[in-house]
């Protein structure tokens, strides 16, 4: 890889990760009432337009959608996806977004799996820690929110299964396309499931949406950009930021306050994805 600016990498990394909760911030803020099949819908296809506009301006021709792992990764996404708006919508902003970025911890355990890397002690450690924490968090809420609570864990199951067959794609699938092809696959399951019960009187509400895809297409753009123009092993952490982003939003913006345990175990969450992300992943066998 060629590293040409390493020190704009990281900011550009963690202004990313604030426009990915910028992105939730606009849904949960403006159009948590819209039916989640149209917010999902309305996003992806402001996101689909972004990623278009994107391979236009570099030239990008569009890879080979015969692809098993592409439609698998692509199927993880959209469940991923509808999982998150609904935790989003019925949940506090910050427990939805702090154990959706549990998807590493999901990784970490099923990649020896999937991808036949080593999971070392420390690594598993890791894991069982930010479990822990995330239980925690849960655990506050789970009187309140009853069934519902399981949403963001499913989100980070179907988040991390993602992130694997991402991996096992490798090169050949830009981020770009795979953005791409996932809304593609987004807006057909939403309208699919039906659109008898959406509503287009609330202006304020699907421009929002459209705002939040827009956010997510440029989060997209600027993560890739940083990976490209940085070390991965220096530059990844900075993606865990959005856990910042996330908690000032929900003190600023919704009023969210946070227990001793809560923050705990928000804690537990932030040792273990940084342990996690600053570990050299190695093949099982490797001498």
């Amino acid at each position: 890889m060629n590293v040409s600016h390493p020190r704009t990498a990281p900011a550009l990394m963690a202004l990313g990760a604030f426009f990915l909760v910028a992105n939730d911030t606009f849904v949960k803020l403006y159009a948590s009432h819209l039916p989640t099949n149209q917010i999902i819908v309305f996003r992806s296809l402001a996101t689909l337009a972004c990623c278009i506009l994107i391979l236009w301006y570099r030239g990008t021709p569009l890879p080979n959608l015969r692809n098993r792992d592409l439609l698998i990764r692509t199927g993880f996404t959209i469940a991923n996806v509808y999982a998150f708006v609904i935790a989003l919508v019925s949940l506090p902003f910050s427990l939805a977004v702090f154990i959706d970025l549990t998807n590493i911890l999901f990784v970490a355990l099923l990649a020896p799996i999937v991808l036949a890397e080593r999971l070392t002690f420390g690594k598993l450690a890791a894991v069982t820690i930010g479990m822990f924490g995330a239980g925690i968090m849960l655990s506050v809420e789970a009187v309140a929110s009853g069934w519902l609570i399981i949403f963001p864990l499913i989100s980070a199951f179907m988040g991390g299964c993602r992130e694997l067959w991402t991996r096992k794609l490798g090169s050949e699938f830009s981020a770009v396309a795979l953005t791409l092809y996932a809304s593609i696959g987004m807006v057909l399951v939403g309208i699919c499931l039906g659109v008898g019960e959406w509503t287009f009187d609330d202006t304020q509400a699907l421009m929002a949406v459209l705002a939040a895809g827009l956010c997510h297409g440029v989060a997209m753009l600027l993560i890739t950009t940083a990976l490209q123009w940085g070390e991965a092993s220096f530059v990844a952490p900075f993606r865990l930021t959005s856990l910042l982003w996330a908690a000032l939003v929900a003190w600023i913006v919704f009023g969210e306050s946070f227990s001793p345990s809560q923050m705990f175990g928000a804690g537990l969450i932030i040792c273990a994805l940084l342990v996690l992300t600053l570990s050299p992943s190695r093949p099982r066998h490797q001498p």
